[in-house]
């Protein structure tokens, strides 16, 4: 699956006042993976697939359609290429830049309240950031009224979510129809059930965690 970024990273987008982020999809996108995609003894594949569908790992992975921009952004859930994109090259998930990287790591936001021993070792669909979007998401995602701040060192991959298919053959006999949604889950790369799953989101794990106060890292970015 190609990932590579624009080296440059993009312009921030603006929707009624609020900053999009990359990973956002919009109202114009859709996924279109149902309409080629099969289920057979050896995992799902594509009718028409070509080596862009699966990652490095194997994983098989979403097909959306549609151009960024393109009506209203849908705030809350990922566009899978993109998120993909961020998640592989440690991108910040707002401007696509590189994230912001120090000798303890690169920079995360998490919502909720969290110990270090919680965090290490846990598992993550969302994006890196850098330190001037960090502090735009927030201020702007309710998600983040509480948060914990965090530098990894080591945020590895671990895997994806997605999708988890089985089939069903008494139904007709159309490829879109011979598949039925088990239930969404995460799946670790080099499992069995991995050739079994969708995936939209790519799954890291933080290890080697550090938790920081992002005011003080932002003072020190811009000292």
């Amino acid at each position: 699956m190609d990932t590579t970024p624009t080296p440059a990273g993009r312009p921030l987008a603006v929707w009624k006042g609020l900053t999009v982020s990359y990973v956002t999809p919009w109202a114009g996108e859709r996924n279109i993976s149902r309409d080629h995609l099969l289920l057979d003894n050896g995992g799902l594949r594509y009718s028409d697939e070509h080596s862009e569908d699966r990652d490095p790992r194997g994983g098989l992975w979403e097909r959306w359609d549609g151009t960024y921009g393109d009506g209203a952004p849908q705030f809350g859930p990922f566009n899978s290429e993109r998120q993909h994109t961020a998640m592989e090259h440690l991108l910040c998930q707002v401007c696509a830049r590189p994230a912001d990287r120090t000798t303890k790591g690169y920079l995360f936001l998490e919502p909720g309240r969290a110990t270090v021993s919680k965090l290490e070792g846990s598992r993550t669909v969302q994006p890196p950031l850098c330190l001037p979007c960090a502090l735009i998401a927030r201020a702007q995602c309710p998600r983040l009224r509480n948060y914990v701040a965090l530098r990894a060192r080591k945020p590895s991959v671990w895997g994806l979510y997605g999708t988890a298919y089985v089939s069903c053959p008494r139904l007709a006999q159309r490829p879109t129809s011979s598949l039925a949604v088990d239930r969404e889950c995460s799946v670790a790369y080099g499992t069995p059930e991995l050739p079994y799953v969708l995936g939209n989101q790519l799954v890291r794990e933080y290890r080697r965690v550090t938790i920081v106060n992002l005011d003080e890292e932002a003072a020190r970015h811009t000292a």
